[in-house]
């Protein structure tokens, strides 16, 4: 059965596209009109055909979320005694995303072409991660790709997890900060003043209070464009900046230094580096390799190297834990477990073990911070608040003295 995308006409006129199954263009017809669509166009993607759109198929990417998915569905089948080429075939059909199907029937077509899953995955760098592919081919060229997909949807699984309680985590003290900002500048910027003009009037000295407050605002109404101007340009400069490996590594190296976040950022990496290890030598994959392969999932430039390096050492003949430890990149409990590991021949329970050990340590970090961050953000305001309400009130207050 082969895979082909069509274009036909609706009952309304309307043009719809999409992606079918079928054995032959024929029967691909007969669905259609089955489906009161007039075929106008059809054209069979195939191995071939992906050849000649690798361009298209390179920009190809996933809804956020669906791969674990996708690799989940595909772990159940396989392990419920389906051929590969079946579980794919099954997935089409429960996929709802239309861009989902067509990177599955392509995955498809090459699997009845004798191409391997992991090699047919390459065709999508940016739908498949490099740990994904390489995973899969260990787990094909061992022979137990049921438990490597397993082990990496759960993987997966997990880590999308924890991206979603991060943002979720941030989400309130950001809206606390934005909203903030907002009602304090409404406030200097067009309440203040209007309320202010009122007692200047009188001719009357305002408190200091007043003064500064008025000063900060005729400030900011003059040069507050120019304000965001200013952060918006330094922003896309810095960005721009980001892009140069040089400047990275020193704002890498910078982030390490800074307290509270330079230890959270220090264990984050850790624990994704030893999970990453840990899944690609529980899969066969040998050690040079897998840590060469998990240096690319570190997104520190300082700890990438850290890796590389240890990579490097491993390469000449040096134990993981002493290639490891002399980078002094990474957090005790991570040395000494993979020490254990080596010693015991679990290496990849011990490197699962850190990585779970680490991931809580970053959860509690971040709680313990984004704690901190609330009650500091209300205070702010409150003290922004209560200037701007006494600016308002002092002058209130004097003219009833001066009157009585």
């Amino acid at each position: 059965m082969d895979a082909f995308e069509y274009v036909s006409l609706d009952k309304q006129g309307k043009q719809r596209r999409g992606t079918l199954q079928a054995d032959n263009e024929r029967q691909l017809r007969q669905l259609l009109r089955e489906q009161n669509l007039v075929p106008l166009e059809i054209r069979r993607i195939t191995g071939q055909h992906a050849d000649n759109d690798t361009l298209h198929s390179r920009k190809t990417t996933l809804k956020r979320g669906e791969l674990p998915l996708l690799i989940r569905q595909l772990a159940t089948l396989v392990a419920a005694g389906l051929p590969l080429e079946q579980a794919i075939g099954t997935t089409i059909e429960q996929s709802e995303q239309k861009n989902t199907k067509k990177v599955l029937m392509k995955l498809r077509a090459r699997l009845l072409e004798g191409h391997s899953l992991a090699r047919a995955m390459r065709q999508f760098p940016r739908a498949f991660d490099e740990l994904a592919v390489t995973t899969i081919e260990a787990g094909e060229e061992s022979g137990h790709l049921p438990e490597v997909l397993d082990r990496l949807a759960a993987y997966l699984e997990e880590r999308e997890d924890r991206g979603k309680q991060s943002l979720m985590a941030l989400l309130y003290p950001l809206i606390l900060v934005i909203t903030a900002i907002a009602v304090v500048s409404g406030l200097m910027v067009y309440i203040v003043p209007q309320v202010i003009q009122i007692f200047e009037r009188s001719h009357a000295q305002l408190p200091a209070v007043t003064r500064g407050l008025l000063a900060v605002t005729d400030w900011f109404s003059r040069y507050g464009w120019w304000l965001l101007s200013f952060f918006f340009i330094a922003g896309i400069v810095f960005a721009l900046a980001l892009r140069h490996p040089d400047f990275r590594l020193k704002w890498h190296t910078i982030l390490l230094r800074v307290p509270l976040i330079g230890p959270l950022i220090r264990t984050a990496q850790a624990a994704r580096f030893t999970r990453t290890l840990g899944i690609l030598t529980k899969s066969s994959v040998p050690i040079v390799p897998a840590l060469s392969l998990s240096a690319q999932v570190v997104s520190n430039l300082v700890i990438r190297q850290a890796v590389e390096q240890a990579a490097a050492r491993v390469r000449e003949g040096s134990s993981l834990n002493r290639a490891v430890r002399e980078s002094g990149q990474f957090p005790p409990l991570t040395v000494r477990l993979i020490h254990s590991g080596e010693q015991s021949g679990t290496l990849s329970d011990m490197l699962e073990r850190a990585a779970s050990a680490q991931e809580r340590d970053v959860n509690h970090r971040l709680g313990t911070l984004i704690g901190v961050m609330q009650p500091v953000a209300i205070l702010i305001v409150g003290v922004l608040i209560l200037l701007i309400v006494l600016a308002m009130l002092l002058p209130i207050f004097q003219i009833n003295t001066l009157l009585t």
